[in-house]
This record gives structure tokens, sequence and C-alpha cells, in this order.
């Protein structure tokens, strides 16, 4: 809970310059059952480096429970607090960030994870395809992948 005031208030201390978004993820199937996140951007400007206009994100998110009976009974829900960059290059953009999570899972095996993704912004309007995982440092960790669809002010 300490880790959303904390959001919160980095959101509202943040510039004119600074993009918020927010978005609705389909996260994909595990043993025929899908499941539903949101995910909260923050973004500035940080550098141009070539074509690339790189900005500083901070990102949380909450994916949502499900019942799979293979994997340890159920899935609980996991909150996500990440921070990272985001390369931008006409309305296209990869994005990489370091996230720790609330709550380990039978998909999300430790508390450090990597979020990676791949997104495009047009006028208010982004769509991206982010995977969360912990990249193979720690238990079986086979991660989530999450597709949204979201709004930028």
């Amino acid at each position: 809970m300490r880790s959303t005031y904390a959001l919160a208030g980095l959101l509202a201390a943040s510039s004119a310059l600074a993009e918020t978004e927010f978005s609705y993820a389909h996260v994909d199937e595990i043993d025929g059952e899908f499941s539903k996140a949101f995910i909260a951007n923050w973004t500035k400007p940080w550098r141009k480096i070539g074509p690339f206009d790189v900005e500083w994100e901070v990102m949380f998110g909450g994916i949502a429970e499900r019942e799979v009976v293979r994997h340890r009974g159920a899935l609980d829900r996991v909150f996500f607090l990440a921070g990272g960059i985001r390369q931008n290059y006409r309305g296209f953009f990869l994005s990489s960030a370091v996230a720790v999570i609330d709550d380990q899972n039978a998909f999300l095996t430790t508390t450090h994870q990597f979020v990676s993704g791949v997104g495009y912004v047009h006028g208010h309007f982004v769509i991206a395809l982010r995977h969360i995982s912990n990249a193979n440092t720690g238990g079986e960790n086979q991660g989530e992948n999450l597709l949204s669809v979201g709004y930028r002010w």
C-alpha cells in the first residue's frame, strides 16, 4: 500500500512536461484461463539519442487473481512497481524496466522482475505488449505477457 501512495505522490509532483498513461491489459492464457490487469505509467523526457527520444518511465500495475489447478492452485493477484527507460521513434516505442512485486506466484517466482515492452502511441491512445519476468534469475518464473490499450495525457 505504501508503494501506491509513493507512486501517487510522484505523479502529483511531476512537471508539466511529464505524461501519464492508464491502460487496461489482457493477460495471457494459463491452462485456458485469461486474466486482466491495469497499468499506470508516468513518463518524463530525458534526452535525445540520435533519432530516439528517450524518457524515464515509472510503472505501477496489478494483475488480477485467476484459478489454475495445474500450477499450485490459485495464482494470486500481483502488484508491481517498476522504473526504467522508454525509447520513442515516430510513435513506436521500446521500454525496459526493473520491477519489484508484492507477492510471488507460480509464474512470477521472485520479488525482483524485469519488464520489457514494445508499443505504439497515436495522439492520446497507446497500445503495448509487455512481458514481466525475472529473466531466469531464480525459480521457474515463466513470466506474464500483457497486451494493453490505454489513454495518455
